[in-house]
């Protein structure tokens, strides 16, 4: 029960949130995100009978009466679904109806075996640490950055994703040339691309043991979109699968 509880709060959580936890291995995910779907929705669903029934007898009535004053000669005060109508045009009422939608979304694409990514206000965050932390909002991978050397190394590749099968005695081949992985290094501040390798030339007696093409393009996927392109297409996502 501990672990479809503790499950159902961290299938929430941005993938690469729940890839560091330690726990990532140990939960069912799909399951997990049925019991947070079906909580979402139903937590979501009571909060707006609480808030109707309380917006009902406070706001909204005073609201009703204050228009049906100023309006004294129409029947808007007759309108037996005019509470609903006012409550629904509130914002808050807005917040509420996404996350029960958004709770069933989840719950109809894990049973129908389909990835749950995590909820909206969550990947919002962490989107905007990233941005925070490398200056785009964007968390597609950049362009990695190669740089030609002359002493140590003869090659040097910052990348924003590690690469962690990149040991030696790996040889890359990058432009019909033919390099070997030496060494690695990470920078915490490097514009986004902290994940340096340095690769020197293949010697000519060497045996080349395990073989990569490499291309500084392989790493991109499609184009970074901005905050309210985020915004729009989650909701998309979520209301169209």
């Amino acid at each position: 029960m501990r672990s479809y509880l503790t499950g159902a709060f961290l299938v929430l959580l941005p993938e690469n949130w729940r890839k560091r936890l330690s726990v990532e291995d140990s939960i069912n995910w799909r399951e997990a995100a049925v019991v947070s779907g079906l909580l979402q929705a139903s937590i979501s669903l009571a909060a707006y009978a609480a808030w109707y029934y309380y917006s009902a007898g406070h706001w909204a009535h005073r609201a009703i009466g204050v228009a049906g004053q100023a309006h004294h000669n129409s029947n808007i005060g007759t309108i037996g679904s005019l509470p609903f109508v006012v409550i629904a045009m509130h914002p808050f009422t807005w917040v509420l109806w996404y996350f029960v939608i958004e709770g069933l979304m989840r719950t109809i694409n894990a049973r129908a075996m389909v990835k749950t990514g995590a909820t909206l206000p969550l990947r919002l965050v962490d989107r905007a640490i990233h941005f925070a932390k490398y200056g785009e909002w964007g968390s597609t991978p950049l362009r990695d950055e190669v740089t030609r050397g002359d002493g140590t190394w003869d090659l040097k590749i910052a990348s924003h994703s590690p690469k962690p099968h990149w040991k030696y005695p790996l040889t890359i081949r990058y432009r019909e040339e033919f390099f070997q992985i030496h060494g690695e290094e990470h920078v915490a501040a490097a514009h986004g691309r902290q994940h340096i390798y340095l690769l020197r030339r293949l010697p000519a007696n060497e045996i080349i043991r395990g073989l990569e093409e490499y291309d500084t393009d392989s790493v991109l996927g499609e184009e970074n979109s901005g905050f309210f392109a985020t915004l729009y297409g989650e909701m998309r996502k979520k209301v169209a699968k």
